[in-house]
């Protein structure tokens, strides 16, 4: 086993010449390497980040150490844009990153997908949307997407709302864009104190528990 291998077995490393690993090694580590995609125009790109290496299983380990040495390219990146690590990573490192730089805190549901940005907004999107349309996550013109302001939250306007809550009544709160989704947020997140119903005239709602 080399030593740098034996580096990588502590910790992500930068720096890494793969020529340093034998063959059986090399077939383990993995790289964070931010390149954009050939012929894809480079847009919101601030400058060349530094590539981070890593075993194979160790993609949140990888997520932290990348967010660190980079933090200030990062800082320079419109996320809720298309930009240059989107293009260049899975999705599933890419949204680790966003996760361990801090920009914003990340909840997966099984149906939905709850992001608390840096500015404090929460962006509620479907999770199939989320997932297929990385980079049409971030838009209240389109169904499948709900934005509440930094001025409320999903829990506040929870708390605002009688004992049933349905489409309706979310309708007129400061949600901007699909309040389904925020519904469906209340619907399977443990949080919220409330059992999925159907309305009267066959509208999704939750209804809150009482003691």
């Amino acid at each position: 086993m080399t030593q740098l291998y034996d580096k990588l077995q502590e910790s992500p490393q930068t720096g890494v010449s793969r020529a340093e690993l034998n063959f059986e090694e090399r077939a383990k580590v993995r790289a964070i390497q931010v390149t954009g995609t050939a012929g894809l125009t480079q847009t919101n790109n601030p400058g060349k980040f530094t590539d981070v290496f890593y075993l194979e299983g160790e993609e949140r380990a990888a997520a932290e150490t990348f967010a660190d040495v980079n933090a200030e390219l990062l800082d320079q990146v419109d996320f809720d844009a298309r930009n240059v690590l989107q293009t260049s990573l899975s999705r599933e490192l890419y949204d680790l990153i966003l996760d361990a730089a801090g920009d914003r805190d990340i909840t997966k549901f099984p149906t939905v997908v709850v992001e608390t940005h840096a500015d404090g907004a929460q962006w509620v999107i479907n999770r199939n949307r989320y997932e297929t349309q990385v980079d049409r996550r971030y838009t209240t013109s389109e169904t499948g997407t709900a934005r509440i302001p930094p001025t409320s939250s999903a829990r506040a306007i929870y708390e605002q709302q009688k004992e049933t809550i349905a489409e309706a009544d979310l309708t007129p709160t400061e949600i901007e864009g699909d309040v389904r989704q925020v519904l469906d947020y209340y619907r399977v997140a443990p949080a919220f104190d409330c059992d999925p119903v159907t309305t009267d005239d066959q509208q999704l709602a939750v209804q809150k528990r009482t003691e």
